[in-house]
């Protein structure tokens, strides 16, 4: 008896619509890869960046304030704090400016934190007892001088085998930072002597770098309100020095600045001493410093 030819045998398993596979297959596809770079986390916009620029590849760098938030008034989230716990280094400025986590309970009991302003002698303007002006990075040769220092330091904490390469790009940054003084003090020379009246005291540091005079501030510290009667003495003050400019800034809004400056007769230009990663001009710390050096420079050496 002939037999018949062998047959494939149908395949008895669950049938899977091909349309699903393709749909997994790009669901694979589309999931990111797993970034295992070695990490270290930065209060502000400008410490983050400067940090980035020297750990280059080696390690990635997180900023805990948003672009244009006010750090008096911010609170990181439980997951921002949670995410922390992988860090490996923690950056703040210091000088009662950016404690934020230090009333969290075990926030930080893992993670080495490196304090900019340590060994500073800070102005007198800060919030709180014990506490100084904190905006030491606004004058790039304290930055060059003390926080590079420590931010390098940091970051070979946190990836050590990469020493070599974070002492080239720090060397680097330094030059960068001395050709960033040299461009400020040049251009900012013919406004001399000029004063000038801001919405907050920020500026102190660059004022005495570049030999501009920070007049006064329209808001006592961030969040409070001008009396009538401090209003009145900051105009008065104002007129006296031939002031030629008020100064806002994205992070605190501009209604008090705008309302010295009408009463003055004088424009409003803006500073900004945070930036932010998507602001065109002020980016990156070295395009935020020229950025507010060319501000001033038009604002004060014009003509009024």
């Amino acid at each position: 008896m002939t037999r018949p030819p062998n047959r494939p045998r149908p395949y008895r398993g669950i049938a899977v619509p091909l349309g699903a596979i393709l749909v997994l297959a790009c669901a694979r596809e589309a999931e990111p890869p797993v970034d295992d770079t070695p990490r270290v986390v930065a209060t502000i916009f400008p410490l983050a960046d400067l940090a980035a620029r020297v750990a280059g590849e080696d390690l990635r760098v997180d900023v805990l304030l948003p672009p244009r938030a006010d750090p008096s008034t911010f609170e990181p989230s439980a997951r921002q704090i949670r995410d922390l716990a992988g860090a490996r280094g923690y950056l703040m400025v210091g000088g009662g400016m950016d404690e934020w986590l230090q009333a969290v309970p075990g926030a930080l009991a893992r993670v080495a934190e490196m304090r900019m302003n340590d060994g500073i002698a800070l102005r007198a303007g800060g919030e709180g007892e014990g506490t100084g002006d904190p905006h030491t990075w606004l004058d790039p040769i304290l930055v060059r001088d003390v926080w590079l220092p420590k931010i390098e330091a940091a970051l070979i904490a946190a990836r050590p085998d990469a020493r070599a390469r974070i002492e080239v790009r720090a060397r680097t940054l330094a030059d960068s930072l001395t050709l960033l003084d040299t461009w400020l003090a040049e251009r900012l020379t013919p406004a001399h002597g000029r004063a000038f009246v801001a919405t907050h005291s920020a500026w102190a540091y660059f004022a005495a770098r570049y030999g501009v005079r920070e007049l006064g501030a329209i808001h006592p510290s961030p969040g409070s309100e001008p009396s009538p009667r401090r209003l009145g003495e900051l105009v008065d003050a104002a007129r006296a020095a031939d002031v030629r400019a008020v100064f806002s800034e994205p992070q605190l809004g501009e209604t008090g600045a705008r309302a010295l400056a009408a009463e003055l007769g004088v424009p409003v230009h803006v500073l900004d001493p945070l930036g932010g990663p998507g602001l065109e001009g002020r980016d990156g710390y070295l395009a935020l410093m020229r950025f507010n050096g060319e501000q001033m420079a038009r604002a004060l050496a014009g003509s009024p």
